[in-house]
């Protein structure tokens, strides 16, 4: 698989941050894995602090005199209570060493039996191959150490160090021994801690394992998102590139499609898109070509009217040639009217929220504004609402849309109804459905195929009303409801002794 990472794409600022947190990340570990030891160390050095405490004590309690002797017998008892201590030195003010643990033979008795003690000398030659003892270098080396640091503790400072020694993790406590109030010396306890150097071991290596499994998981993670993400992203941007084109390239985004996560979701959101926008486009282009082939008849006979005008002799013939005239203006200036307010409609459509709205209170409004309409032109005609759903319904969509689908309707109706009829207005339900049938008492479709009363700039009416309609109204209509996911069907009255258009319309109820 093809791995690249443009410095300006969403992968590399992915990795820019993760490179900028696993480089604290690390930082920190280093960190953690310096203080390590010295945290080991810092317990070791509290365990030891309560040991010379307990030492000074219990010489105290026993009053042992610091004489050789006496802390010979005393250390060889104490030793047995200490197992884990290796070594244990008593030195006097002048820093001499006055007893050693290391110098003295023990013999494995019970602790509560005084000891027999004997002093012996260890030379290079006689030192066991025993673990807790050191070369002759390396003792020299920590016995500087501890010379060094003796002179410079305070009275209650305990000094403590670590060091490798033959293999050994050894920690080495420092402290003045005060007895009774009055500093008689130095106490030096060393350990051997290869526990502590486990331990630091053991953290050490499951922290590098944790910061790589973490290094290894970004990497792992950053192919995924290139593969997942990053790389379909950049396809849908080539597709969306494509689109501009007359063109696009489906097959592009066609997997993406496929998938079921957000990507899938954006993929197939910005096909339906790209779908709707050549639909859009298709629709306008045939609307204006449609558009210019009705405007060239009405041009045709203003020409052709007009050329005759100027050689028209009496009168009648001149006012009906200024009637052609006017009749095609208004028939232009209502094509032009319309198709601006279809446009202005679908604008403030895009503009507009969805919102949930009362069916039945809208039906109720409308009607009451056109009875009021037909009250002022003393048109006797009368509006009658039969309400049998009986409760609120609500539906969701752009109330003024739908505003403008009934007015049209009513208007379209009213101008086919004869005086003293009635145009009623039904209102049901079925299958979650509101069901709006408006009919009136005209002359009804004179169409076989009904369903042409829905195409752009489709009229059928008398001459008199010529120039007045252009035609769009109930193709504006059916627009409005496909959009809402609605239907709209027209069909003629046939009931026995009653004639009239009626159109159906279903918008689906709001849950």
């Amino acid at each position: 698989m093809k791995f690249s990472v443009n410095l300006k794409s969403l992968l590399a600022r992915f990795l820019f941050i993760n490179l900028f947190f696993f480089s604290i990340l690390t930082l920190a570990t280093y960190s953690y894995l310096q203080s390590i030891e010295p945290e080991l160390v810092g317990n070791k050095k509290k365990e030891h602090s309560k040991l010379i405490k307990n030492i000074a004590l219990n010489m105290e309690l026993q009053r042992i005199p610091y004489k050789r002797d006496n802390l010979k017998i005393f250390l060889a008892n104490y030793k047995y209570l200490l197992p884990n201590i290796n070594q244990i030195r008593i030195y006097d003010l002048k820093k001499e060493i006055i007893v050693d643990t290391h110098s003295l033979d023990i013999n494995a008795k019970p602790f509560y039996k005084v000891p027999d003690v004997q002093e012996r000398k260890l030379t290079i030659d006689n030192i066991p191959d025993t673990s807790d003892l050191t070369t002759q270098q390396e003792e020299k080396i920590l016995n500087k150490i501890i010379n060094d640091n003796l002179s410079i503790l305070g009275s209650d400072k305990v000094l403590t160090f670590s060091r490798k020694i033959k293999n050994n993790f050894v920690v080495v406590s420092l402290s003045s021994l005060t007895l009774n109030s009055e500093n008689k010396g130095f106490i030096v306890i060393s350990e051997d801690s290869n526990d502590i150097e486990n331990a630091i071991v053991e953290r050490k290596n499951f922290v590098i394992r944790t910061v790589l499994s973490v290094a290894a998981i970004i990497l792992i993670f950053s192919i995924f998102l290139n593969a997942n993400i990053i790389k379909p992203i950049r396809i849908l941007g080539r597709y969306a590139t494509s689109a501009s084109s007359d063109n696009p390239d489906n097959k592009i985004i066609n997997r993406i499609n496929l998938r079921r996560d957000e990507i899938g979701n954006l993929s197939r959101s910005l096909s339906g898109m790209t779908d709707n926008l050549y639909k859009r486009i298709e629709f306008a282009e045939r609307f204006a070509s449609d558009l210019t082939h009705e405007i060239r008849n009405p041009l045709a006979s203003l020409k052709a009217a007009s050329e005759l005008l100027p050689n028209a002799k009496d009168a009648e013939k001149k006012a009906r040639l200024l009637g052609i005239l006017n009749d095609d203006v208004v028939r232009i200036e209502r094509l032009i009217t319309d198709y601006s307010n279809m446009l202005k409609g679908e604008a403030l459509e895009a503009k507009l929220q969805l919102t949930r709205f009362d069916l039945i209170k809208l039906l109720k409004k409308v009607a009451d504004e056109y009875q009021q309409v037909i009250d002022n032109t003393k048109k006797n005609i009368s509006i009658e609402i039969n309400n049998l759903i009986k409760k609120k319904t609500f539906v969701i969509g752009f109330e003024s849309r739908i505003e403008q689908v009934i007015s049209n309707i009513l208007e379209n109706s009213i101008s086919f109804s004869p005086e003293k009829s009635i145009l009623r207005i039904n209102i049901e339900s079925a299958n979650n459905y509101a069901k709006i049938i408006i009919a009136d008492e005209g002359p009804g479709f004179n169409e076989s195929n009904i369903g042409k009363v829905f195409e752009r700039f489709y009229s059928n009416r008398p001459k008199e009303m010529f120039g007045l309609h252009s035609g769009l109204g109930l193709n504006i209509v059916k627009n409005i409801v496909e959009s809402h996911k609605g239907h709209i069907k027209a069909y003629n009255l046939n009931e026995e002794g009653r004639r009239g258009a009626v159109v159906e319309i279903d918008l689906p109820i709001a849950d």
